[in-house]
């Protein structure tokens, strides 16, 4: 008898023990569940801040061009060849970069960038030789061709600001 009520108790032991083994590995499989849930989460957050971050690199690269653009037209509005020339230098370099970095806001855009970038060639080429100002067609077709291109950017630039606003408040 006493052999019967040690094995009932080794049994409710036992079985104790084992709906306390399953206890503790379904709030284990509980809290996996809640961390892969909150990992999700966190995953998501950190691609919108992501994206978030380079929305506005984006938008602080082309505000640099633009005024680039702006300052190049000014410089040579006010027959400054060599500042015009340095401006003229930068934006040749710097759009080809920034055009290549944020493709995939620019889709149409990108084809306008590069006509400017040979438009700013073009201009950098006359300001090297430096007699751009001795003709006064050709002075004021450069000056033309900067105020246009400036412009241009600017639209650019403002179409891509509204992306970033748009995806911003989706």
């Amino acid at each position: 008898m006493r052999y019967a009520s040690r094995e009932r108790s080794d049994m409710i032991l036992h079985d104790l023990f084992d709906w306390t083994n399953s206890g503790v590995g379904g709030a284990g499989l509980l809290l996996t569940v809640g961390a892969i849930w909150q990992a999700t989460g966190a995953k998501k957050a950190a691609q919108e801040a992501r994206q978030a971050v380079y929305h506005r690199n984006a938008a602080d690269a082309f505000a640099e061009t633009v005024r680039l653009a702006e300052s190049c037209a000014e410089y040579l509005s006010l027959e400054r060849p060599s500042e015009a020339a340095v401006r003229t230098r930068d934006l040749v370099a710097r759009i080809p970069r920034d055009r290549a970095q944020f493709e995939q806001f620019l889709s149409a855009d990108s084809d306008k960038l590069k006509l400017l970038e040979s438009v700013f060639q073009q201009l950098a080429v006359q300001l090297t030789v430096g007699r751009i100002f001795e003709d006064k067609e050709e002075a004021q077709a450069a000056k033309n061709m900067a105020f246009e291109a400036s412009r241009i950017l600017s639209a650019v630039y403002g179409r891509l600001l509204d992306q970033i606003m748009r995806r911003d408040h989706e």
